[in-house]
């Protein structure tokens, strides 16, 4: 039986969840139909709007039932960065593997690091700084966060169809794509990396993680 990966989760709902009514309501507002703004994010504090072009918070793979999609093998590969802050998930991955008390700890989102000599502005950033004071001394820990990029065709073909289905269950993915995890790593990841890492080491700080990617979310 053949599979494809398609949308796992939608403007943070579950795709296989959604009613058609609603499907076609979020395919309107990811191509743009709607005057209203996006939803809401369910997985950050505060519940801001949505910043994730299409709304598309992970991919899963799908079987092909009969044109329908049932669900695969797998679980949830996730493409927005943001979906990682659901119940401080980083955090707490972080604090088990630093050893830090959550009851301590605190963070910084996207910490301006360099600046550009000529306007002064922020040039460059730190995803997340974790920090914790124990027996009168400051540690900390900076975290680079990528999501998982994904290869062939954009989504705009699976909003157009989503938006005109009526069928009680989604659509089998139209196009063929896949998680591109060698893009996410080399090409993405790891130049942030190192351009980060020997500018932190150079003051005399310390740069210990980078988290890339998928299935934290089952």
């Amino acid at each position: 039986m053949s599979e494809r990966y398609g949308i796992a989760e939608w403007y943070g709902r579950g795709f296989l969840s959604l009613r058609p009514d609603e499907r076609a309501r979020l395919a309107d507002i990811a191509l743009g139909n709607q005057a209203e703004g996006r939803p809401e994010c369910p997985f950050q504090a505060g519940r801001p709007e949505c910043s994730k072009k299409g709304g598309v918070c992970g991919l899963r793979r799908y079987s092909d039932d009969g044109g329908r999609a049932k669900r695969g093998r797998g679980g949830i590969v996730v493409t927005c960065p943001r979906r990682f802050e659901q119940d401080s998930v980083v955090l707490e991955w972080l604090a088990d593997i630093l050893d830090l008390d959550r009851t301590r700890v605190r963070i910084a989102r996207e910490v301006p690091f360099m600046s550009n000599t000529q306007t002064g502005r922020p040039a460059g950033k730190i995803d997340l700084v974790v920090a914790e004071t124990r027996h009168g001394r400051l540690r900390w820990h900076g975290l680079e966060i990528q999501a998982v990029y994904f290869s062939g065709l954009g989504m705009a073909k699976e909003f157009l169809t989503l938006a005109n289905d009526l069928g009680r269950h989604p659509p089998f993915p139209k196009d063929v794509r896949r998680p591109d995890w060698r893009s996410s790593s080399a090409k993405r990841l790891l130049p942030q990396l190192q351009i980060k890492g020997p500018t932190l080491r150079g003051g005399g700080r310390s740069w210990r993680y980078a988290l890339m990617h998928s299935s934290l979310i089952r």
